[in-house]
């Protein structure tokens, strides 16, 4: 088996990214959107290379607004939903693609009516979520 090396991403390699990006949809019958990884929404971009240079995978991690609410006045919750659209506009203009909002499954039904009214779609059903909490020691 050959041995591949992880490197940064480098614009020379988008072309190659992007071959490899449709041979993966077409064999897994998706069609997922490829950000351009060299903007600043992208933290890092790795490709995968093996002894001779060539690219056999990318792998890259995508900044993603999340919104969360502290506190549990409901009129003052309702008041912010309301300004979602003013600032989902100011994250699309800083280049994000998604704002995310995970709620308790607890909450999920008392949530999910205000949540829908401020454009939000509950994607539980297409999405399985996976998290890595960075916050401790390995």
């Amino acid at each position: 088996m050959r041995r591949i090396a992880l490197r940064q991403a480098t614009e020379e390699d988008w072309p190659e990214i992007v071959r490899l990006h449709s041979a993966h949809q077409a064999a897994q019958g998706t069609n997922y959107e490829l950000p351009y990884l060299f903007s600043p929404q992208i933290a890092i971009a790795l490709v995968g290379v093996d002894e001779q240079g060539a690219i056999h995978n990318c792998v890259y991690v995508e900044r993603i607004a999340e919104m969360r609410f502290v506190g549990c006045d409901a009129k003052a919750t309702a008041f912010s939903r309301r300004e979602v659209a003013g600032l989902a506009y100011v994250l699309k203009l800083q280049g994000y693609r998604w704002l995310e909002c995970f709620v308790p499954r607890q909450l999920k039904k008392a949530i999910q009516k205000p949540l829908r009214r401020a454009g939000f779609e509950c994607v539980d059903r297409e999405l399985a979520h996976f998290a890595k909490d960075l916050r401790g020691t390995e």
